[in-house]
């Protein structure tokens, strides 16, 4: 029986007499409120209404693209047509279901309630919202890392997503005990229940670290690096000389010189020991040897060579490259030259961990195989070895010649669309928040690029948008800018909609002053957390309208020809318009990014009619010949 039918078998067979609220955004209510509902009716008729979706005879185990029979010319670009949502699962459909004004909190359980409720997230809820999700024009799921979380050194309550115990392993904690399947189970039913409604899901996938009580570790100590324990407190990146700094910060450019850390900074790192040795002492790993006794050190930030920020106390950097210990320069270290800019001389097929790279070469094939996912999204992939990466692609490519990957890279690069990416991470995010960014984002879609990006204006390690100058008004100029320029992926980070301002991290584009105050706070990247689902001031409607129009024009919007857009000129710096056009349609976009008063512009049009009519109100606008005299509120947006 397929997952997701089996679960419905399972919800008509149980009472489920709880005290369980659920907000009325997930029941596609648009009267925001809190809703007391029987859990297992709630669940069993939103999949009773997926499963009458279903094409008879049709299995919804495998991606999409197999389903239907597709394939693209360029493998995966099924992805320029995304629109996407980005979930967590443990924080988009967490929610204080029995009101008691705080998430889960049970002694043995701190994601459960006093009657076993899961309060954080789960794969069930994150069904629920599926159709939500599909009225707000999504049709891809991008998912956080949804793997085992270790123990050893996390942060938080519950660890970060990024500190990965075993990748084949899901969390358990993303199952939901109202339904008595593993996590495996529920995962399924709910690529079961994309795929239904239509909509893919990409995993993302850390390949280079693992938490540092990884289970790989006890089996195959090689792939690990060692410190002394006694040296443990001199571990941090290595210290290099202003003068070798210089060399090697020309490294990515091929001009550079490798350079090894000094030998105070090698000696900390010792051969690894033999399994036999390595015992689990509370939650951590350590291995009594001749040379001592051993432990797994943390990763620290890679580049640049001098980032002064401390050892990531959760993760540890995986061992890509084997060399022999008996060489003078043996490679036995953690630094920039055997974790991400490879020295030549250590990167040689040879020296390369085959049995490393074979494990980690299979675990896309194992989720295509086991639960039919579309893509993949690998966390900083043009740090892995190019041989490793290429071997992945291709492998995936065989199982579903139409797979995607995406590329965690900040800058648009052709070597990405080389690679065999479908779309990048981009800079968007960054660039929209600095002065004149809506104009400079908007001049830089006027070139041709080597693939798409993701246009958003946050991610899960940024700071959100509403917390930028002008809140939901700045919100709204993104998502607008963001659907209707070439080459960019509509991408909502979860929360986005809602208005929320709590970021998940704060990893990228935070001020010394915004560090300082989030660093006290329980981000939910570590901690358990909800988004506030009641919040009135959304911009969930407005989200679905842009996404309607963009559909309506898709054929017009989504092609990346540069010579499909033109910029307008405006007389006003604060007001910018553009307009996406072919020989049969065309549409104009006018934007005041001024978020604090009113702007008048004059628009000078390439087109002799005499109104237009705006999409998201309805109103006629009369032009002067070929002139357009406006004045739009403050963030006001018009899509004629």
């Amino acid at each position: 029986m397929p997952a997701l039918d089996e679960i419905s078998k399972i919800l008509k067979e149980e009472l489920c007499n709880y005290n369980y609220h659920v907000p009325s955004l997930w029941l596609n209510e648009s009267n925001v409120k809190n809703v007391r509902v029987n859990p297992c009716k709630f669940f069993d008729e939103i999949i009773d209404g997926i499963l009458e979706k279903k094409v008879s005879n049709t299995l919804y185990n495998k991606s999409l693209s197999l389903i239907k029979g597709i394939r693209h010319d360029f493998s995966g670009d099924w992805t320029k047509n995304s629109t996407i949502y980005n979930i967590f699962v443990r924080l988009t459909t967490a929610y204080d279901h029995d009101k008691d004004g705080i998430i889960g909190g049970l002694y043995t359980d701190i994601t459960l309630n006093s009657e076993g409720i899961r309060e954080t997230g789960t794969f069930l809820k994150t069904i629920a919202i599926l159709p939500y999700l599909k009225k707000l024009g999504i049709n891809t799921i991008h998912l956080l890392p949804i793997n085992s979380i270790g123990i050893d050194g996390n942060k938080g309550d519950l660890g970060s997503p990024y500190a990965i115990r075993n990748p084949y392993e899901i969390d358990k904690n993303l199952a939901d005990p109202l339904i008595y399947l593993p996590a495996e189970e529920q995962f399924k039913a709910f690529i079961e229940a994309a795929h239904i409604l239509e909509m893919r899901v990409v995993l993302e996938f850390v390949f280079r670290t693992a938490s540092k009580d990884a289970d790989w570790i006890k089996a195959h100590p090689d792939w690990f690096y060692w410190i002394d324990k006694k040296s443990a407190d001199k571990y941090q990146s290595p210290d290099f000389t202003e003068k070798e700094l210089e060399e090697i910060l020309k490294v990515p450019e091929n001009n550079g010189k490798f350079i090894p850390p000094n030998a105070e900074y090698k000696n900390i790192f010792k051969i690894p020991p033999k399994p036999e040795e390595i015992q689990v002492v509370g939650d951590k790993y350590a291995a009594k040897t001749k040379e001592g006794e051993l432990i797994i050190p943390g990763a620290f930030a890679d580049w640049p060579p001098n980032d002064i920020q401390p050892p990531w106390g959760d993760v540890t950097y995986l061992r890509m490259y084997n060399y022999s210990y008996d060489s003078e320069e043996n490679y036995n270290y953690i630094a920039y030259n055997t974790i991400r800019y490879y020295d030549p001389e250590l990167a040689k097929p040879a020296n390369a961990n085959k049995n490393l790279w074979t494990m980690i070469n299979n675990i896309i094939s194992y989720y295509q195989e086991e639960f039919g996912i579309d893509g993949v999204m690998i966390d900083m992939g043009h740090a892995l070895p190019s041989e490793l990466k290429h071997h992945m692609i291709e492998s995936a490519r065989k199982i579903d010649p139409d797979f995607a990957f995406w590329d965690e890279n900040f800058s648009i690069q052709k070597s990405s669309r080389d690679d065999g990416y479908n779309a990048v991470i981009g800079h968007a995010w960054a660039v929209e928040a600095e002065n004149n960014g809506f104009e400079r984002t908007l001049d830089e879609s006027l070139q041709e690029m080597p693939l798409p990006f993701f246009g958003t204006s946050e991610t899960h390690n940024t700071p959100r948008a509403v917390s930028k100058e002008g809140g939901i008004l700045y919100s709204k100029l993104t998502w607008v800018l963001n659907n209707f320029i070439p080459n960019s992926i509509p991408f909502v980070h979860s929360g986005f909609e809602l208005g929320e301002r709590l970021p998940v991290n704060t990893g990228l584009c935070f001020t010394s002053e915004e560090q300082k105050f989030f660093s006290g706070k329980k981000l939910p990247l570590f901690y358990k957390s909800s988004y506030n689902w009641l919040k009135k001031d959304n911009i969930i409607e407005f989200i679905r309208k842009v996404s309607d129009i963009r559909e309506k024009y898709s054929d017009l919007i989504i092609n990346s020809n540069p010579e499909t857009i033109r910029k307008l000129a405006t007389g006003n710096n604060k007001i910018i318009a553009f307009e996406r056009f072919n020989k049969d349609a065309s549409l104009l976009i006018i934007m005041n990014v001024n978020v604090e008063s009113s702007e008048r512009a004059k628009i000078v049009l390439h087109s002799d009619k005499t109104n237009y009519k705006e999409k998201l109100s309805g109103k006629i606008l009369y032009t002067d010949g070929n002139k357009l005299n406006i004045e739009l509120k403050k963030g006001e947006v018009y899509i004629l």
